[in-house]
């Protein structure tokens, strides 16, 4: 019995610990372009993925293109890991783009087929990134599609 109550305890009182780092985000509030920037930046840099960026990302639509532009390093190509990690978060920005995105600005991917545009043509080091990029523009255009139909 005095190991089931140390076992409890210790889950109970871990847990507020654990709980102080979390952003409260609610759904509603739409993520701000500085903070998906700075996401955006840690993801090309490390490679690191987290909940809490999909969280941000996948109500971002076309803004996260934006993000995305602007956490590009300026003074040197991206590698074939960073391009992977860009079309990763340009596709959640559009994986929910019907009811997740707020803004209607942001549902259409004007910044978007900009980004893979010159990602195709001035960064893509290899066909296996070019035929990722196309992939990547056509479930854009996907799904800027459905969520046209939705309306």
């Amino acid at each position: 019995m005095n190991h089931l109550a140390c076992i409890l305890a210790v889950a109970l009182f871990s847990t507020p610990m654990y709980s102080q780092e979390c952003q409260t985000v609610s759904s509603s509030e739409p993520v701000s372009l500085a903070h998906l920037t700075q996401m955006a930046r840690r993801v090309i840099e490390s490679g690191a993925y987290t909940g809490w960026d999909e969280k941000a990302f996948v109500r971002a639509g076309d803004l996260g293109s934006v993000a995305i532009v602007d956490a590009l390093p300026a003074d040197s190509p991206i590698t074939p890991l960073q391009i992977r990690a860009v079309l990763l978060l340009v596709r959640t920005s559009f994986e929910c783009l019907d009811v997740c995105v707020q803004s209607t600005d942001d549902k259409e991917p004007k910044v978007t087929l900009l980004l893979l545009e010159h990602l195709r043509i001035h960064e893509s080091p290899d066909a296996q990134s070019d035929v990722e990029i196309e992939d990547a523009q056509m479930f854009v255009l996907k799904q800027t599609d459905i969520a046209r139909h939705a309306k």
